[in-house]
């Protein structure tokens, strides 16, 4: 049985959360942000130590790798957490997608589409050619 948004004396009532919607508190969500945050930046950490080691006993390749790590993970750490959850902000009510598909009726299914207006545009066309330079302009080299 689905829940109805209207009482039984008829006055309505608050729509119901849809899951989708509900986000974490923002004490929650900034740990979780910090913590993805402070582990990313462990591995950075980690990873030029490696680097070394690889580099110290020929394995280039290896320490290739952990160096690009090493220069990508901060960016990628910097997004993770300033990716804020935006979950559930005021977007209004939760509406079904097949409402969207359903065809036009009435006057938007029968009006034909806007003839292209008659106005007239009056003034000067200017081009680049027209256009004088200062003499240390590097577009024109003069």
């Amino acid at each position: 049985m689905v829940p109805s948004n209207t009482s039984p004396r008829g006055r309505g009532r608050r729509p119901a959360q849809a899951v989708t919607t509900a986000r974490r508190s923002q004490e929650e969500d900034r740990q979780q942000r910090m913590r993805s945050y402070l582990i990313a930046m462990g591995i950075r950490t980690l990873s030029f130590p490696v680097a070394i080691w690889a580099f110290v006993n020929h394995h280039l390749a290896i320490g290739w790798i952990f160096v690009v790590l090493a220069v990508v993970i901060p960016s990628v750490a910097v997004m993770l957490a300033n990716a804020v959850d935006h979950r559930g902000e005021s977007r209004g009510t939760p509406e079904s997608p097949v409402q969207g598909l359903a065809a036009p009726t009435g006057a938007a299914a029968r009006s034909d589409p806007a003839p292209p207006s008659s106005a007239v545009v009056s003034g000067e066309v200017v081009t680049s050619r027209d256009t004088t330079y200062p003499s240390s302009h590097p577009r024109t080299g003069r």
